[in-house]
């Protein structure tokens, strides 16, 4: 191939390249969970579902994960409905987003809206739940997973819950790795976008020289990354025992996790930590852009606050 082709060729390339780019849309992902601590729905989800005006754009996708609704499964099929319908009032309500899927697993909810304007180019909706509770036989811990298809793009989400307490750091990674496992083998391989979230209940290592009260002392000094030092999950990741792949904001509130329910204070029976994260990545090396993770203060009344995490993609 002499010179004056192969320019001519890589010119036709370039062009097409950014031909295909500018058929992309960016998208605006929403993803928020909360360990509900087996409340009622509270008085507004407005803020939780991110439809605040302080955003500058209510978001394309809206993915709410919920643990502990209720930890008794005759009642679980009733809060799940009360839940969903809660967060369809807000949703739902002016015909601004529809419904791609709902499903539950005891007291784990997984719901996924997407707007009014892009709801006929999803398809190929499914979903599956994953319980690692007693030896995999009841639903208190595990997993819901939703995937879909968007303008020829594949999303999967996860919701899950694992085991709690300080200690358990191998039985958080075996649980992981078991749902990891399935959702490889359920989801589209690869997919394009792929959300994690949940309560994924891992702690701060150093039980003996992180007390209660030295974290507390910590957290009030804002020295978040000096207890972040200290994380399971970025331990773990990092060792590469779990999250292989998947990235996660930078942290930077305070742990979530035990409060005081009603008050937001914490509850120093346990040591605090941030249990309920965010984390996401994709399989085929396209482009997701973190634009806000916090969490909300606002709800007080579970010994959990909630996580929010907001994202950009492109999507056609």
């Amino acid at each position: 191939m002499n010179l004056k082709i192969l320019l001519s060729f890589s010119f036709v390339s370039v062009v097409s390249i950014h031909a295909k780019d500018a058929n992309l849309e960016p998208r605006t992902v929403y993803a928020v969970t909360w360990n509900a601590g087996e409340e009622e729905p509270p008085p507004s989800l407005t803020e939780l579902l991110g439809q605040i005006s302080s955003y500058d754009v209510n978001p394309d996708i809206v993915i709410i994960g919920l643990q502990e609704m209720t930890m008794n499964p005759t009642s679980a099929l009733l809060k799940k409905n009360k839940w969903t319908k809660e967060i369809d009032k807000v949703l739902e309500s002016n015909n601004n987003y529809v419904k791609v899927k709902s499903e539950s697993l005891l007291g784990m909810l997984l719901n996924v809206y997407v707007k009014v304007s892009i709801n006929k180019n999803w398809n190929k909706k499914k979903t599956m739940t994953i319980m690692t509770g007693k030896g995999g036989k009841f639903g208190n811990k595990g997993a819901v997973i939703v995937t879909f298809q968007l303008n020829n793009q594949w999303f999967c989400i996860v919701n899950s819950h694992l085991p709690a307490h300080d200690g358990k750091q191998p039985e958080r990674i075996k649980d992981y790795k078991l749902i990891d496992a399935k959702r490889e083998k359920f989801c589209k391989k690869p997919s394009d976008y792929i959300f994690w979230l949940g309560d994924l209940n891992f702690r701060l290592m150093d039980e003996t020289n992180y007390n209660a009260d030295k974290i507390l002392g910590l957290i009030n000094q804002n020295k978040f990354g000096d207890l972040l030092q200290k994380d399971e999950l970025t331990d773990s990741k990092n060792k590469g025992s779990v999250f292989t792949g998947f990235t996660e904001e930078s942290i930077k509130f305070a742990p979530t996790f035990k409060l005081k329910k009603g008050k937001g204070e914490y509850k120093l029976e346990r040591r605090p930590a941030w249990t309920d994260r965010v984390l996401y990545k994709s399989e085929t090396s396209k482009k997701i852009t973190p634009t806000l993770y916090k969490s909300v203060t606002s709800y007080k009344g579970s010994d959990h606050y909630p996580v929010q995490a907001q994202f950009s993609i492109n999507n056609k």
